[in-house]
């Protein structure tokens, strides 16, 4: 039968970070230890890889001082239609006889949602990659 005392008494540390006002704190952690000394500062040089997701700044309206047409949106061209979608759904419903049409829009205004956010979970590094091996 393992020792399980021994077992549990090993430290396990592990690398912690926080997002705080725009910045990124980085922490070794060792659950085991006492309350004031569970987190260390990092003593070398880490190299880390961040993988974020970038939300798309607002548009200025033109009485907030914009620069005119010279802006352009951030948002990826193929949902530019959407958009145009949810606005088409909005003016359809100010009128009675007009809700099969604001639903029908509000349908595709949806799917394109759906769309967007599997595009924005999906790496978008295209073509095959292949891994060659060399003999040095």
């Amino acid at each position: 039968m393992p020792n399980y005392n021994r077992i549990y008494q090993k430290s396990v540390k592990q690398y912690v970070y926080w997002i705080e006002r725009d910045s990124i704190g980085i922490a070794l952690l060792d659950p085991l230890a006492t309350e004031k000394s569970r987190f260390t500062s990092v003593d070398a040089a880490l190299e880390i890889t961040l993988f974020y997701h970038k939300k798309a700044t607002h548009f200025n309206t033109l009485d907030a001082g914009a620069s005119s047409m010279t802006e352009f949106s951030e948002l990826p061209t193929q949902f530019h239609q959407n958009l145009v979608d949810k606005a088409i759904s909005m003016g359809y419903e100010q009128y009675p006889n007009g809700i099969n049409h604001a639903i029908y829009f509000d349908r595709k205004f949806e799917k394109g949602i759906k769309e967007g956010k599997s595009f924005k979970n999906r790496g978008r590094i295209t073509g095959i990659r292949s891994v060659q091996q060399n003999d040095m």
